[in-house]
This record gives structure tokens, C-alpha cells and sequence, in this order.
């Protein structure tokens, strides 16, 4: 009896532990999420507003953000652009080239002391006269087959409905974009942001 009293004891003691890891884990995600989301609306330049005000907006054209699944939020900066509209959406399957820039994102405007891993020559060279050694960084465009590249999960997903020539930023909770995998570069708990720009597509 005083074993099993003990064993139901620690057995209390690790399922309240383990509800807490859980707790402390969606309050990580959550606040992730509220920082993106107080950024984009506040001090992101422009100033966005959520998609499903844009029928309300005072303004033509106004800027927006959409949620997307996966902690997922994207801006496409081009949006408005003309000529835009008479591309075709990408879609599963399709091949694209990008142009990226991958920052650590802390809660403001991404900078390059946040830059993680680019293939943007123009800021390699930022980063090189700041002192930070790329040699072994990709200077060739990225290319991704949607649906069948290794890539985050998140930049995946903000690739669908997007077009050629698009500029896009894409906001992630650490869950969207790396998951449970190891990144030495991206510190534990980190949001992170991809720039990046659509230089061609290959239809499915």
C-alpha cells in the first residue's frame, strides 16, 4: 500500500508537469502569434490590416495580411501591382525560383543583424562589410517543386495563390516554420520571417 501510495503520488506529479510543458508550449505559439500580428497592424511599414477588413477600408487598395494554417502569416507587397491579376496563382506542383532573405524575427521591422541564411547577393554583401562570413552560403536561386521540396512548411504554404514576380513576407511561429527539428542558428522559442521574391514559375 505505501508503494502504491507513492506511485500515485509521482504519477500526480508528472501528469501536472506534463500539462504544464503543454500550457508553457501554447502560450509560446500564442504569443508568437499576438507579436506578428502587433507588428503587422502597428509598426510594419505600411501599415496592414487583417484581410477580412478590406471591404471596410477607408482607402483604396488598402494593405492587408492574411492568416494562414500552420501560425502562418503572409504580406504580398506586390498585390496590387498592374499586370498582376492576368498571371496565373501557383498552385501543387508548380516550380519556382526565389530570391530569399531569412531573418530571426524578435517582435519589430526584421533587420540584417537578424538575417539567419539568404541568397541575395546584395545582402551577402551587407553582411560580409558587417563582418559575417558567407562563404559557404547559397548564391543561386532557390528553387521549389510546391508539395515536394524539403522546405519550411510555412514558406511552402505562402507560395499557393501567389504569382511570378510577387514580393512576399511570410511571418512564422517557430512550430510553422521548423517544427520539432534542431536549428543552430534560429535561437529556441524564435519567430522567424522569409522575404523572399518569385524570379520564375514552371507550370505543373
Amino acid at each position: 500500500m505505501k508503494w502504491r501510495a507513492i506511485y500515485m503520488v509521482l504519477a500526480a506529479i508528472s501528469f501536472l508537469f506534463a500539462a504544464g510543458c503543454s500550457d508553457e508550449e501554447v502560450d509560446v505559439a500564442e504569443n508568437q502569434r499576438n507579436s506578428i500580428v502587433s507588428y503587422l497592424t502597428s509598426s510594419h511599414d505600411p501599415r496592414l490590416i487583417n484581410i477580412s477588413d478590406v471591404p471596410n477600408a477607408l482607402v483604396q487598395n488598402p494593405p492587408f495580411y492574411e492568416r494562414l494554417e500552420y501560425n502562418t502569416f503572409r504580406y504580398i507587397a506586390s498585390y496590387y501591382d498592374e499586370g498582376r491579376s492576368g498571371k496565373r496563382a501557383l498552385q501543387a506542383g508548380d516550380e519556382v525560383s526565389l530570391t530569399y532573405v531569412a531573418f530571426r524575427f524578435t517582435g519589430g521591422a526584421p533587420s540584417l543583424a537578424g538575417v539567419y541564411d539568404t541568397n541575395d547577393a546584395s545582402v551577402q554583401a551587407q553582411l560580409r562589410e558587417a563582418g559575417l562570413n558567407t562563404e559557404y552560403w547559397p548564391v543561386e536561386p532557390l528553387k521549389v517543386k510546391i508539395g515536394e521540396t524539403n522546405i519550411l512548411k510555412g514558406v511552402e504554404l505562402s507560395l499557393i495563390g501567389c504569382r511570378e514576380g510577387d514580393a512576399v513576407e511570410v511571418y512564422m511561429t517557430i512550430d510553422a516554420a521548423y517544427g520539432d527539428k534542431v536549428v543552430g542558428v534560429v535561437p529556441e522559442e524564435t519567430a522567424v520571417a522569409w522575404y523572399y521574391t518569385i524570379d520564375s514559375v514552371v507550370a505543373q
